[in-house]
């Protein structure tokens, strides 16, 4: 199996030459093989594989971009900021996965200062790397994975590595009840990929995408919250719905909104509701609205506490 600065070297010569092929270069196998101290037999692999899906001819010994795919040698300014963008978002993952990400966007940026900071919190999963290409293979043939988990030995038809507010999981099917889970990535271990094929259901990815949070419950039926948000907070859900399912209800003079979403578990809005506290309150179903009260009323009684 290769080792990750394997795959580090791997990556960082395709994007080089990507780049290259995309500035309008024709390149020959022989030189890229002297250029990056590699056998020619690899460069050819990298043609015939590893960027098989990129718009690139072959022209008797050597390689060039399809017309209609060439850059300018001078970036546009906005793709600078994409690469800069991208590159931040990058370096907040964490310090490992962040200084190779670093690495390959160096090929790709020009030396000017960038104007753009991120602070998106993701949760460090450079440890994880190696676990993640395993998943990816699995999800890219339709293979089931086996792993242990808490204790228990899984097997999983998987659907989707998912990012909730910067933690990682994985999104699948647990077998043989065939129900839909989430597993916390960093607590996968002994993952293998199978031999055994499946075919993916869609309806497992409908349910995903109108997932609120983490806390969503897949298996559950989904049912319609009500909410109102206060004036100081509407135009975040405007500009960002909570989930693909929102819709506004009713909007108010004073700049306050009811919206609708729907959901799969208590736990799920109630999550949201004590992040907005107490600009975020639920209006139905009762039963919800009186748990958010009595949390709402517990933390009331604990900060009485410390005053």
């Amino acid at each position: 199996m290769a080792k990750l600065q394997d795959y580090d070297k791997i990556l960082t010569r395709l994007t080089i030459i990507l780049q290259r092929l995309y500035e309008g270069e024709v390149l020959g196998v022989k030189e890229l093989a002297e250029e990056f101290n590699v056998s020619t037999k690899t460069i050819q692999r990298d043609f015939n594989e590893r960027l098989i899906r990129f718009p690139i001819e072959k022209i008797g010994h050597k390689w060039k971009m399809q017309a209609g795919h060439n850059l300018t040698k001078e970036r546009s300014a906005e793709e600078v900021l994409v690469i800069e963008m991208l590159e931040n978002i990058a370096k907040s993952i964490g310090a490992g996965f962040g200084a190779k990400a670093r690495h390959l966007f160096s090929k790709l940026q020009n030396p000017i200062h960038s104007p753009i900071y991120s602070k998106t919190i993701i949760e460090d999963i450079s440890d994880k790397l190696e676990l993640f290409q395993k998943v990816e293979q699995a999800l890219e043939h339709n293979n089931t994975v086996t792993f242990e988990y808490t204790g228990k030995k899984r097997h999983i038809r998987p659907y989707k590595i998912v990012s909730f507010e910067g933690y990682w999981y994985l999104y699948g099917e647990e077998l043989p009840e065939e129900k839909l889970k989430t597993f916390y990535f960093k607590d996968i271990v002994h993952l293998k990929v199978t031999k055994e094929h499946f075919t993916p259901k869609s309806q497992n990815y409908k349910v995903l995408e109108r997932a609120i949070n983490a806390w969503f419950e897949p298996n559950n039926e989904s049912f319609e919250v009500t909410l109102h948000a206060s004036a100081s907070i509407a135009k975040y859900f405007q500009r960002r719905p909570l989930a693909i399912t929102q819709k506004i209800v009713k909007l108010y003079k004073d700049g306050s909104m009811d919206i609708s979403v729907l959901a799969t578990s208590n736990n799920e809005v109630l999550h949201e509701v004590k992040r907005w506290m107490p600009d975020l309150v639920v209006i139905d179903p009762q039963q919800l609205a009186k748990e958010a009260k009595d949390i709402a009323q517990k933390f009331i009684t604990q900060q009485e506490k410390q005053t």
